[in-house]
């Protein structure tokens, strides 16, 4: 019920018997769940650490693994127009150099392939402060914010037709926000504050397409 948007728009690119996905920041047993949806996709990492709060499922599920610090080291080792679906999901807020990785990852995706970029919206300085992050200032890494048009921009200038963008919302998450805040409670001994990220519309979005 609670399927973060990034795995929904998955569906539409995870076609063929042996569908390529590579996820940008792998954290937080990312692949695991990514598998759990799209079981037999060749599922690609990208990370600083492979070991940030990752199961040994998790670690298990990642087929191929690139250990590099983004702001220093590019995507060169990462094939070109290789994958059928592309995501970075909260990782460019904490790089200076967001948009030249957004540019590198576009010639990551083949033509027809799909990527999906998500990131705190500028409007989220003006949140409250909470445990866990509500306020885009409660997490000390965050360096900086990102301008939506400016992202359609470099991918429209690299190939790509957006498909969706705009405040990220899942409803589902937002009905499901009274279970979400017991859930929190009860395992973390506090309400964290991405609980109430999609009710107040924390993060930005962008889905598009590479042009055939």
């Amino acid at each position: 019920m609670f399927a973060q948007y990034k795995y929904r728009f998955a569906k539409k690119f995870m076609r063929g018997s042996h569908p390529k996905a590579l996820e940008v920041g792998i954290g937080n047993d990312s692949p695991m769940i990514f598998k759990k949806y799209y079981p037999y996709t060749e599922y690609h990492g990208v990370d600083k650490t492979f070991d940030y709060n990752l199961s040994e499922e998790s670690k298990n599920a990642v087929d191929e693994f690139f250990q590099m610090d983004l702001e220093k080291e590019s995507l060169s080792v990462v094939p070109n127009d290789y994958y059928d679906f592309v995501l970075i999901a909260h990782v460019i807020e904490h790089l200076d150099n967001g948009y030249d990785v957004l540019r590198e990852l576009t010639r990551k995706v083949k033509k027809g392939g799909g990527i999906y970029i998500e990131y705190p919206r500028r409007a989220s300085a003006k949140f409250p402060s909470m445990k866990g992050t509500l306020n885009f200032y409660d997490d000390p890494t965050h360096k900086r914010f990102y301008d939506i048009d400016r992202i359609k921009e470099i991918l429209n200038e690299n190939g790509f037709s957006v498909v969706r963008s705009g405040t990220k919302r899942d409803f589902s998450r937002i009905v499901g926000l009274p279970v979400m805040i017991i859930k929190s409670y009860l395992t973390l001994g506090y309400i964290r504050g991405s609980v109430f990220w999609d009710l107040l519309g924390f993060a930005e979005y962008v889905l598009a397409v590479k042009n055939e």
